[in-house]
């Protein structure tokens, strides 16, 4: 088809400056499998040629300089109305009803507008729609009807409201069949998210029984529901006009709609009509305002977006499958001890989004509730995060019931965590052994059945287990503060900053663990002939033999095979998978002998400053000092269970994918970490059949591709309804930076500036890593390490906790560092003072 009428099809890769938003918006839906009525997009060049022909140019320069003038307004109205339009049009919009059986419907006409139903401009209201028009003069007259609402007072007045230009705007028109048309007929609108309140966890349905125009256009109110969009609960409507199983339908495909249309950032807002239980959408648009719902102390400050933290635990841009489960776990994990202790943080704020694809936290938020509610100063919260966000401003004064209540809350916290560090051990210990258990079965043998019930089964375990993974976290911090308690005591800054080296060594951090018992695998693989074959081959051994470095490494990954590069996103494989990381690394110490650390002269130090102490002052930093060390290990203990419990999800979708692959659904096996956990379970339960998979699964891969092309800032402020606006830091210059002092002791050493874990290889022992950000893939780099400087990082941050458990000198949250610094150049790195320094080669 050409000319001036398009299938949806080729409406779709015309894109909405040539047939505007609403027909594209229903091309997207057509294209990714949500039932729409026969449609078929009437372009831009129909109303830009009856322009061109009815439209005098002195008339339209008048316009230009008068544009707000109601007489001119109104006289380009009537003109659209008397005008012709070209035959050839009149030829082809008869040949195509004819050839779509469209010649005798119901038709609806549609004003199209190029920029409508976009992203920051819906033009809600402003341009005509016709609906049941029968016949090609019916038709014709309807067509100009929507041109000429183009021109109208109150369409004008929004275009210049909303900056555009007086004739920078376009009509292309859709025509789509009517669905039902009778009393009977199911019909209305529907949110992913409340447009009226804001929030995010709640999706929101107007119905009314017959057509919805009435209902779009304000004249009777619709029946609410209200859905939950973190387990698909409804509200309870008696007498209302869906069925119960109308409204199940619906739910399941707003949901969908919610992740494929939004990718789960963007709320849409739809128009959707039933025929009998067969559910058809008729529109579907971006909200493009959205109210600030915050805590009320911040409704009018700008939000402060941050990537602190999430860089260290999440990969830089995760999969679909991955952000669509984080983004709705993350808030609540968040707020899950404010909400326990008595500070409820209202439902369905904005707690995380996206930003080219990588996550960002509200600091804005995390910073007032701690304070707020806890009297954790905003600057200590950051300390603890890292990053180089600003701090909220703090009132100036406070009533004794708001200290009252902080102190009240805060005992709450403290019975909360008592005993958790024992039943977090246990329940960590549980979810290890069922992983180990699981690593063995051979899923090929299983029922589909068997397969999907198995995976919800693992969903829902992770979910419920995401309260112990936020208690962890929180008991550390409780006991990290304790100790600061107890290092304020001292006298002096030297002393308090050597006093971190209290929380080095004693085993049983698994973050640092896993990457310290390489060093006993190479020292047994140097020793065993038949280790090399393994190794070089990339590859866990088909049949494991019961030879020493065979023995060693079943050991190993029995223990740690759950983690990898990349391990809090469900596209990359574990180790237990593929291993060749590992190997990497091995052969790499099996080479290089573990150089002398120098961390006699801090021991030293440190015997000297406790000495100087009280016996009763040593016994008290000591003792906080191995709480606040238990801590840490807690803390990398629940979050490993949370990767390990990843290990069973992606085998079982990987076992999807390898099934669809061989029905010819899919290209790999891995396509299925493309697409969300929620269109994953539209596929399972068939209320999405598929068709527009592959594209998807294309348009997401090339998504990602762009964005990781993309320079981002690490932080950004947002004011309320604006876009966010990225924070920029001055490059750095001279020779010394101040940072934060993560872990004591001096080091002098090569440089080894690395993007990434994937780019180790060239780093040597006792380089010095300076590094973004680290997660657990980057602990076998570690070993090689003589010390650690990163752009990003806090007191609880990975990287500063496996350096502090190696003892290694580290300062951290310098933004720009990785610019600042050379490879290759020499650098000394003094912990103590939180200094880094080139030094002349």
């Amino acid at each position: 088809m050409s000319g001036f009428i398009l299938t949806l099809e080729e409406a779709f890769d015309r894109g909405t400056d040539i047939v505007g938003g609403k027909s594209w918006g229903l091309a997207k839906l057509d294209r990714y499998g949500f039932k729409i009525p026969k449609t078929l997009a009437l372009t831009k060049a129909l109303y830009q040629e009856v322009i061109e022909a009815a439209l005098p140019e002195g008339l339209l320069k008048d316009l230009k300089s008068k544009p707000d003038d109601l007489i001119l307004i109104e006289t380009i109205h009537e003109i659209i109305l008397k005008s012709e339009l070209p035959k050839t049009f009149i030829t082809e919009l008869e040949a195509s009803l004819s050839e779509y059986d469209l010649q005798d419907a119901d038709l609806a006409v549609r004003s199209s507008a190029v920029g409508e139903d976009g992203a920051f401009a819906s033009f809600a209201g402003q341009h005509q729609s016709v609906l049941s028009v029968t016949g090609t003069d019916a038709l014709i007259f309807a067509i100009k009807q929507c041109f000429a609402s183009l021109w109208t007072p109150a369409a004008v007045a929004y275009r210049l409201h909303m900056g555009f230009d007086i004739l920078g705007v376009s009509m292309a028109i859709t025509l789509c069949e009517m669905v039902g048309g009778n009393v009977a007929t199911k019909s209305g609108v529907a949110f992913t998210i409340d447009p009226v309140s804001g929030r995010r966890d709640l999706m929101i349905v107007e119905a009314v029984t017959g057509l919805a125009d009435e209902l779009v256009n304000g004249q009777v109110q619709g029946c609410r529901y209200e859905i939950s969009r973190d387990d698909l609960s409804t509200s309870v409507v008696d007498g209302g006009p869906l069925s119960a199983l109308q409204l199940e339908i619906l739910t399941e495909h707003l949901i969908r709609l919610h992740w494929t249309m939004g990718d789960g950032d963007i709320g849409y807002d739809t128009e959707w009509v039933f025929k009998g239980d067969e559910l058809y959408f008729v529109q579907a648009r971006p909200v493009t305002a959205v109210p600030h719902l915050t805590l009320p102390k911040l409704s009018t400050d700008p939000v402060i977006w941050s990537n602190a933290n999430f860089k260290e635990v999440l990969a830089e841009i995760p999969c679909p499958m991955s952000w669509s489960f984080l983004e709705t776990e993350i808030p609540k994990m968040l707020h899950m001890i404010p909400n326990y202790t008595g500070y409820k943080v209202p439902p369905g704020i904005h707690t995380i989004k996206r930003i080219s694809g990588r996550c960002y936290a509200n600091l804005s938020e995390l910073q007032w509730l701690w304070y707020d509610g806890y009297g954790q100063s905003p600057d200590d919260s950051n300390r603890n995060l890292g990053g180089h966000q600003p701090s909220i401003a703090l009132p100036d004064n406070e009533g004794l019931l708001v200290k009252i209540n902080r102190i009240w809350r805060g005992i709450r916290v403290m019975l909360l965590l008592s005993g958790a560090d024992k039943k977090l051990e246990e329940s960590s210990a549980v979810i290890f052994e069922r992983v180990r258990s699981f690593r063995g079965r051979d899923l090929r043998e299983w029922s589909e059945k068997d397969l999907v019930e198995d995976l919800w089964c693992w969903v829902k375990d992770t979910q419920a287990f995401m309260p112990d993974f936020a208690k962890g976290a929180n008991y550390c911090g409780f006991k990290l503060f304790l100790f600061e308690q107890q290092v304020n005591k001292l006298t002096s800054e030297k002393d308090r900053r050597l006093a971190h080296a209290l929380l080095s060594g004693g085993g049983q951090m698994d973050s640092a663990e896993h990457a310290i018992c390489l060093r006993s695998l190479a020292e047994i693989a140097r020793n065993d002939p038949k280790a090399m074959d393994i190794l070089q081959s990339n590859e866990l051994p088909i049949e494991v033999g019961d030879g020493a470095f065979e023995t060693a490494l079943r050991d190993y990954l029995d223990l740690y095979g759950h983690r990898g590069v990349g391990e809090l996103d469900m596209r990359y494989p574990r180790w237990s998978e593929s291993p060749c990381f590992l190997f990497e690394q091995i052969q790499f110490l099996m080479a290089h002998e573990k150089e002398a650390s120098g961390s006699s002269l801090l021991d030293d130090d440190l015997k000297r400053m406790l000495d100087s102490l009280s016996a009763r002052g040593r016994k008290a930093l000591i003792a906080a000092g191995e709480q606040a060390r238990a801590g840490m290990a807690l803390r990398e203990r629940v979050k490993s269970a949370i990767v390990a419990f990843m290990e069973p999800v992606r085998r079982l979708v990987m076992e999807m994918g390898r099934r669809m692959v061989l029905e010819g659904r899919l290209q790999a096996a891995d396509d299925l970490c493309w697409i969300t956990f929620q269109e994953l379970r539209a596929l399972l339960e068939q209320t999405w059949d598929g068709r527009g998979l592959t594209e998807l699964i294309e348009f997401r891969r090339n998504q990602h591709d762009s964005w990781a092309k993309e320079t981002v800032a690490d932080v950004y402020t947002e004011e309320p309804g604006q876009q966010p606006v990225q924070q920029i830091f001055e490059p750095l210059t001279g020779t010394e930076l101040l940072g934060f002092g993560a872990f004591p002791g001096q080091y002098q050493g090569v440089a080894r500036v690395l993007q990434s874990p994937e780019k180790g290889q060239a780093m040597r022992q006792g380089d010095i890593m300076v590094a973004p950000f680290t997660d657990p893939s980057w602990t076998p780099l570690f070993l090689r390490a003589g010390a650690l400087v990163m752009e990003i990082g806090g007191t609880m941050s990975h990287g500063v906790i496996v350096a502090r458990e190696l003892g290694l000198p580290t300062v951290v949250n310098i933004p720009g560092a990785l610019e600042w610094v050379e490879d290759g150049e020499l650098l000394e790195v003094d912990g103590s003072l939180g200094r880094i320094t080139k030094k002349a080669a």
